[in-house]
């Protein structure tokens, strides 16, 4: 009887084990009316359910100095029952679990408030620095808040409406005085009226060049036409000349074959003369 009893007795829990591994590994359908940069769902394939990541390094606030997170969400059910875990995460703590939550009646150890089908869950972890958040400096920075839902009664589906970061600001990087933005503005007009001055010289530098090579073009053009006209010209007298040295020439051989003919025919007439006598 003690052996059956004890079989009995092992019997019964490896059945409450057996249940108990699907409500924590098959969670419930989770959505969110926030997905950004800072809040976004995340499932786990391996244990089939829903996680909302938050996070800090990615919000306006300094994780150093966030002391928790208020998260609220709806059921589709009223007054049903609702667990899951909660998580810090960060490259210099690495995954850090911190315990359970759930809604009123699930004896868990943070208690999301609310009732109906409405509620909210408050996470206060205390801040905890850059000595467990790590540095925005640091290489491969980030600090996370991990909201895991592992376990709803049937047919519950949750959807998350909200979500709140406690904690202070980041520091502004600080704002230029209006003498600087002045200054930076007349530095800009002074470099665009520098530039606007070089390519107005560059632009007459050019011009005259090229009225330079324009010049010289029409002068050497010039110059080659008076050559020419000088050249025949200079060749148009030294024909002339030629021809009235030719007609003088000719003027004077006309002038002395007269003389020698004359002297010819003065000396016939001299020689029949003579004979006559």
């Amino acid at each position: 009887m003690k052996i059956s009893k004890f079989f009995a007795g092992m019997s019964a829990l490896a059945i409450a084990g057996m249940s108990a591994i699907p409500a924590f590994a098959d969670g419930p359908k989770v959505t969110s009316d926030i997905e950004n940069d800072v809040v976004t769902m995340q499932f786990d394939e391996e244990y089939k359910n829903w996680s909302a990541k938050i996070s800090l390094s990615a919000s306006e606030y300094d994780p150093a100095t966030v002391t928790g997170i208020k998260l609220t969400f709806t059921t589709n059910q009223e007054n049903k029952g609702v667990t899951g875990g909660l998580a810090l995460n960060s490259n210099k703590s690495s995954w850090d679990a911190k315990g359970e939550w759930g809604t009123p009646g699930t004896d868990k150890e943070v208690t999301a408030e609310g009732e109906g089908s409405e509620y909210t869950l408050t996470y206060d972890f205390g801040a905890l620095g850059e000595e467990y958040w790590g540095a925005p400096a640091d290489a491969n920075y980030w600090a996370e808040v991990f909201v895991q839902f592992w376990w709803a009664e049937e047919g519950v589906e949750v959807n998350i409406t909200n979500v709140e970061i406690i904690g202070e600001k980041k520091a502004e990087a600080p704002a230029e005085s209006k003498a600087e933005e002045e200054s930076k503005a007349e530095e800009s007009k002074a470099e665009e009226s520098s530039k606007a001055e070089e390519s107005s010289k560059a632009e007459e530098s050019s011009k005259a060049a090229e009225s330079s090579k324009a010049a010289e073009s029409s002068k050497a053009s010039t110059t080659t036409t008076t050559t020419t006209t000088t050249t025949t010209t200079t060749t148009a007298s030294k024909a002339s000349d030629a021809t009235a040295n030719a007609d003088n020439s000719n003027q004077a051989t006309g002038a002395t074959a007269g003389i020698a003919l004359a002297g010819l025919a003065l000396a016939g007439a001299v020689a029949v003369v003579s004979k006559r006598k």
